[in-house]
């Protein structure tokens, strides 16, 4: 259903209002009244409002009669112009009359009820020759008050209403006597780009356009000989096309004035199966018509495709049906009407609601039809839905917006979007102050300076001593144990006899003061007479003198000094709480020690594992310190121990726990800048462990959340550093990055390029396709004759075969023998060799010096005419058949050939004769239609697409390079090649650095770097000797040598960036290696 407002028993003539504020207002000039006596001439006009805006659905709303005046003849035109302004006050309705007359009606007077006296402005008599058949008035604000009238004596007149007097003059400048076109005027049309352009359609079969500026026509369109031409239009946003309707069976032909006035463009065919008697091209999609004609049909059409893509109902099927069951036989006397009454004389687009068509029919009703729903039939929506602008976000905070207002300039403009400036603030700070610091020490004692919470400075504080070379020493000293401190504290310790012997409890322990009776010594010596030291010993323990306890038991031996020790430790440890301290470290119980541990003082626990733990030991007394930590609730502290013990599992799990709340408790930025100082401190604690270390999962998903953050802010290549992780997710993620306009610039992607994050999955292919299966067996037949073609000469090329591989065994035996035997089945010249650093087989050519890891194919034989004269009967045979093969096989390639090349002919006729714009150019023109350019013989005109430059035509691929022949990585002096004279200063400072840094390299993470630091230089030296490294990147390679040796590290670091940015696809090999000899040089300062 497309009947969205419905006027009964009106026979008029329509205009629709061009005013925004009235866009659902028509006027209705009556055409002829029904039921009205003979002696009635009389005429209405009338102003409606179709409520279009109120419709719901379900029932048309009815349309409200706003204002009228009576005529005292009828209507043969009606026209509605703005005149000037953009308000209903300055706006003009214009009736053409039977009678030749030309009204002007204010119809702001005829919405506000005044008399007719009042809403009549003017009247002018023209010089016509019967009733006003046309009239427009000019579109172009600029001459709007111009009025183009058309009348049935065939004659064009015009008005301009400007001035107080009407002035009316003839477009051929006669103004006496004026134009005639000969017939009677259909239509007259202002064009839509040019003000001073009209044109006029005539039933004689000619359409005038005439230059009001020259006075005279510009051309003359002969549509139709001897049938009239019942409407014409102009293009709505091209003022050189135009289309012209026939009412005697002509058709719809569309007109390119630039190409030719004698012959149109095309013609619309498909459509209606009579003559057309109204059509009117939509002023806000050129690329819709809507036309009516004489078989009773209202088409919609697709001016892309040139066919109808719709019809409009001249009766809903419902209410049909009702009428035809409620008809009576006296209807058809009455006013009951047959279908060919149904037939519609005029359609027209509403100029201000897009998508509406009002329709006139000759059973006197006025519809309003929307069309929305039928323009899509197409296949694509209307232009009036395609908006003026538009946004789509895309990767990496990219967002992509289009500016289509302006027709003759089209904008598509690119912006990084940041909606979160504070995370990229301190992202950037982050990657400037620690991407670019080589010195770890100094990034960390900043950050603990600057942390405003204890806990955050202790945590940077530990994170600065895991970077020390003197780790322990530092440590004691954070943790406020100063040896040198403590020690002259001790030196100069003085303490008063009476303190002493108070302190211990009224009896001193050692030196002089000791009190031994008389007896306990006598017994002393004589235990110490007979050489029983252990009788000694506990005489000195029995009388309470515990030091010469100890002095004697040094004497007797180990195991009495053990159980000496023990019995000590044992009465002193209680009023003596250090001494515990000394018998864990003396029996090497510190493990005991951590677990006794008070946790309060875990600082002294931690100085004391610092001091006597052993290194292998360190790390685990640290986390069992941790533990005991943790099992007493100090979480924060436990983290700290866990740094010392280089645990970052459990170290983060007081930092996970405080981000945790803080994203409960704040806001989505809130949340952001505390994963950023996780990811700093996480980041940081990686640099002192082994590279090789794998983050757990749930820490590695936060570092997958920190990367997205940062590609959505546009950061994407800081994104990609922290994509630790394996879950999908990531993989995704890691992909996109790679893929996108910054992943050269991502040099950890550069060197491992992702695997795809999807899984290939055949989905099959469709049972028959046409024109596949046709293109399918066409390339089967060409393959089955190339084969034919080289079994052919299979024969002729043996010998030519049993030459070449004696040719390769006898260069084999010359040349040294390779670590593989000859394949021979290779072609010349080429050998299998195994690479002895990666153990890979790659092949190598003798003779050109070429190198390929993938096998290198046989070359296909040329052909040969065949031999004069066989010496075997069994060489004919094989001949002779394979002979009769080929010329079967190339016979019914022939015959395919020939049934394809008659149905190209047959698709080429019929293409002649039906032709559409294939190219989507709009407008069937013949500057994109060749066809139409052979067909039509224009002028001016050519086709753009020659040869095989058209938009779509692929171009063939071009085979891949095979990979070069792998260098080895082992670096060694003496076997190193010699470089030129000018370049033997890079060979000699390349050496001397790595020798440095090789013997400066502490910890694995140092010793790993250089090793790849030492196989980059060796691959350096070898490719640059072999000539494959330019003069211009061996030139840099010198220019980072020469920074290094002068320490100008930011140089050298700057050209080595720029050398993995643009040259890493080529020399990935090396420059790897190459980066983390600068950063190791720069971080020793060699």
């Amino acid at each position: 259903m497309t009947k969205i407002a419905e006027l009964k028993d009106k026979g008029v003539v329509v205009a629709w209002s061009p005013l925004g504020e009235y866009a659902d207002v028509v006027a209705l000039g009556s055409k002829e009244k029904g039921g009205i006596g003979f002696d009635d001439y009389g005429g209405e006009l009338e102003l409606y409002d179709w409520n279009i805006t109120q419709n719901n659905d379900s029932v048309p709303p009815e349309p409200t009669l706003l204002g009228s005046v009576k005529t005292a003849t009828r209507f043969g035109s009606l026209a509605w112009g703005k005149c000037g302004g953009g308000d209903i006050s300055s706006s003009i309705l214009a009736g053409g009359m039977l009678d030749g007359t030309v009204n002007l009606w204010k119809p702001a007077s005829l919405l506000g009820g005044n008399s007719s006296e009042d809403a009549l402005l003017a009247s002018a008599q023209q010089r016509h020759k019967g009733g006003v058949s046309a009239l427009k008035f000019n579109p172009h604000a600029d001459s709007s008050t111009l009025l183009a009238t058309g009348g049935s004596g065939g004659q064009v007149w015009m008005m301009d209403i400007s001035g107080s007097n009407l002035e009316v003059y003839s477009p051929n400048g006669d103004d006496a006597n004026g134009c005639n076109l000969g017939g009677e005027v259909t239509q007259v049309a202002w064009n839509s780009q040019v003000s001073h352009i009209l044109a006029s359609s005539s039933a004689n079969g000619t359409v005038s356009v005439w230059d009001l500026r020259q006075k005279k026509p510009w051309c003359e369109l002969r549509v139709e000989s001897n049938c009239p031409v019942s409407d014409m239009a102009w293009n709505p946003t091209q003022g050189l096309h135009m289309i012209t309707a026939s009412e005697g069976g002509g058709g719809l032909k569309l007109w390119d004035l630039r190409s030719s006035t004698s012959m149109p463009l095309t013609t619309l065919e498909g459509g209606h199966a009579g003559g057309v008697l109204s059509m009117d091209w939509c002023p806000h999609d050129d690329t819709l018509l809507v036309s009516c004609g004489n078989d009773n049909r209202t088409l919609l059409w697709d001016l892309y495709s040139l066919q109808p893509i719709a019809e409009i109902p001249n009766e809903d099927s419902n209410s049909g049906a009702a009428a035809n069951q409620n008809q009576q036989p006296s209807d058809f006397y009455g006013g009951g009407l047959g279908s060919s009454q149904q037939k519609r004389y005029d359609v027209s687009w509403s100029p201000i609601r897009r998508g509406v068509v009002s329709t006139c029919s000759f059973d006197r009703k006025v519809q309003a039809h929307s069309v929305i729903g039928l323009a899509t039939k197409c296949g694509r929506p209307p232009k009036w839905m395609s908006p003026s602008s538009g946004v789509s976000c895309g990767f990496g905070g990219t967002v992509i917006s289009i500016n289509n207002s302006n027709s003759s300039q089209r904008y598509v403009t690119i912006d990084n979007i940041v909606e979160q400036p504070e995370l990229v603030e301190v992202s950037e700070k982050f990657e400037s102050e620690f991407g670019s610091s080589t010195d770890c020490i100094t990034y960390c004692h900043a950050m603990a300076t600057r942390a405003t919470e204890p806990y955050e400075s202790q945590v940077w504080g530990f994170m600065q001593i895991m970077f020390e070379t003197n780790a322990r020493e530092e440590l004691l000293s954070y943790l406020g144990f100063d040896p040198e401190k403590i020690h002259k504290v001790a030196m100069e310790f003085e303490e008063k006899e009476e303190e002493d012997i108070k302190e211990n409890n009224g009896s001193s322990t050692f030196g002089s003061k000791s009190i031994m009776t008389k007896h306990a010594e006598n017994t002393v010596k004589d235990a110490l007479l007979v050489g029983n030291f252990e009788a000694a010993v506990e005489c000195c323990f029995r009388s309470g003198n515990l030091a010469d306890a100890l002095v004697l038991a040094s004497c007797g031996g180990a195991d009495l000094w053990q159980k000496t020790q023990a019995e000590y430790f044992a009465r002193e440890s209680k009023r003596r709480p250090f001494l515990s301290l000394v018998s864990a470290v003396i029996h090497d119980q510190l493990t005991d020690l951590v677990t006794v541990s008070d946790p309060g003082k875990w600082k002294e626990t931690l100085a004391v594992l610092s001091t006597y733990g052993k290194s292998e030991e360190f790390p685990a007394l640290c986390a069992a310190l941790g533990d005991r930590l943790e099992g007493a609730g100090d979480l924060a502290n436990a983290s700290l121990c866990y740094m010392c013990a280089l645990n970052l599992d459990r170290a983060v799990k007081f930092w996970k726990l405080t981000l945790k709340n803080a994203t409960e408790g704040g806001t989505d930025m809130t949340d952001l800048l505390g994963l950023q100082d996780f990811i700093e401190k996480v980041t940081v604690f990686m640099q002192a462990m082994d590279s090789s270390h794998e983050l757990e999962d749930d820490v590695a998903n936060l570092f997958a959340v920190y990367s997205k953050a940062l590609a959505n802010q546009g950061l994407l290549v800081a994104a990609s550093k922290y994509l630790k992780g394996e879950t999908q997710e990531c993989k995704e993620l890691r992909d996109r990055i790679y893929r996108s306009r910054m992943g050269r610039f991502c040099p950890d992607l550069m060197a491992s390029p992702p695997d795809f994050p999807y899984d290939f999955v055949n989905v099959g292919v469709a049972r028959d396709l046409q024109g596949i299966t046709v293109k399918q067996q066409g390339q089967q037949m060409e393959m089955q004759q190339q084969q034919q073609q080289v079994a052919q000469t299979a024969v002729a090329d043996t010998a030519n075969r049993a030459q070449q591989q004696a040719q390769v065994q006898q260069s084999t035996q010359l040349q040294p023998a390779p670590s593989e035997d000859a394949n021979p089945s290779l072609p010349h010249g080429w050998v299998a060799v195994q690479d002895p650093s990666s153990g890979q087989t790659y092949y190598a050519n003798q003779i050109t010096g070429e190198s390929s890891w993938d096998p290198p194919a046989a070359p296909v034989p040329t052909p040969q005419p065949a031999p004069m004269a066989t010496s075997s009967y069994a060489t004919e045979s094989v001949s002779s058949a394979q002979n009769a093969e080929s010329i079967q096989a190339t016979s019914s390639f022939s015959a395919t050939n020939g049934s394809a090349a008659s149905t190209s002919a047959r698709s080429s006729n019929s293409t002649s004769q039906k032709v559409a714009n294939k190219y989507g150019d709009g407008f069937v023109t013949s500057a994109s239609n060749p066809q139409l350019a052979e067909q039509y013989g224009n002028v001016g005109t050519s086709n753009p697409y020659t040869n095989a430059n058209r938009p779509g035509t692929a171009a063939a691929a071009v085979g891949s390079t095979p990979k070069k022949a792998p260098v080895s990585g082992t670096l060694d002096p003496n076997a190193m090649p010699a470089l030129s004279e000018e370049y033997q200063y890079i060979q000699a400072g390349l050496m001397t650095i790595i020798e440095r840094l090789t013997a400066s390299a502490n910890g694995s993470m140092e010793k790993k770097q250089a090793a790849e630091s030492k196989k980059a230089v060796a691959v350096f030296i070898k490719t640059f000797a072999r000539g494959g490294i330019d003069a211009d990147i061996a030139n840099k390679v010198g220019s980072v040598v020469s920074a290094l040796q002068n320490r100008d590290y930011a140089s050298a670091s700057s050209v080595v960036t720029g050398l993995v940015s643009n040259e890493w696809k080529d020399h990935k090999d090396w420059l790897k290696g190459m980066k983390f000899l600068v950063q190791m040089a720069s971080k020793k300062q060699l």
